[in-house]
């Protein structure tokens, strides 16, 4: 049995789902070159093309992901991203894929990611994030996960894989909210990252001080080459 029967993962589960728009206002140029690894079933492709990039292509080791993406006219490829030869670009998507990997396949992952990049060229990611108020549930419910970050640990890995830059992105999970709705979101997260520092404090507890303070379920981050 292939992951997404395993997981109860379809298309079907992705029709809804729309392109965040902190990812369309990072790409920036519709005339980017993009690539979106471990791309599944395309969601990602489908909205970047809806906002009218068209140059875009994905790879994913499903055969049967792959075969979806092809029949709905998208330009996929089936092959791991260790092995992936193709021509330099300006983006590079990495949405919910670093977590399957061990450590080590990491830091190649990335290193490759910079070294294809065009100068200036950017990574997106988005991962599980191992501070979040669901704590270590994303480390165990998929099974494929081996390794959970937290904001600090990402940007260590990017640094050491050569990142000039490393922005995290909508770290209150406003960015999608206007009006009364964002401030109130807002004022809620202060009260929720005052409650956590007080009992660090009672227990004698502490997070990096460096590292910033991000408690939603997954790390937004860009990372400029």
């Amino acid at each position: 049995m292939d992951y997404f029967t395993a997981r109860q993962v379809s298309p079907d589960c992705y029709q809804s789902s729309k392109l965040p728009q902190w990812m369309i206002g990072e790409i920036g140029d519709i005339e980017s070159v993009v690539l979106d690894v471990g791309c599944s079933f395309g969601q990602t492709i489908r909205g970047l093309i809806t906002n009218g990039f068209n140059n875009v292509k994905g790879i994913d080791i499903s055969n049967e992901a792959v075969d979806y993406c092809q029949k709905e006219g998208f330009n996929v490829e089936c092959v791991d991203f260790a092995d992936y030869q193709g021509e330099a670009v300006d983006v590079i998507i990495m949405s919910h894929i670093l977590e399957h990997f061990p450590k080590d396949n990491i830091s190649l992952m990335l290193k490759k990611a910079y070294n294809i990049l065009n100068p200036n060229g950017k990574l997106i990611i988005s991962t599980p994030n191992a501070q979040s108020n669901t704590g270590s549930y994303w480390a165990y419910e998929d099974f494929t996960h081996s390794t959970i970050f937290t904001s600090g640990s990402l940007y260590y890995v990017l640094k050491i894989a050569g990142f000039r830059t490393v922005k995290f992105i909508d770290i209150t999970c406003t960015a999608h909210m206007t009006g009364v709705q964002k401030v109130v979101k807002k004022g809620l997260w202060e009260l929720y990252r005052a409650n956590k520092n007080f009992w660090n404090w009672v227990t004698g507890s502490s997070y990096h001080a460096p590292s910033p303070q991000i408690f939603s379920y997954e790390i937004k981050v860009v990372s400029q080459r």
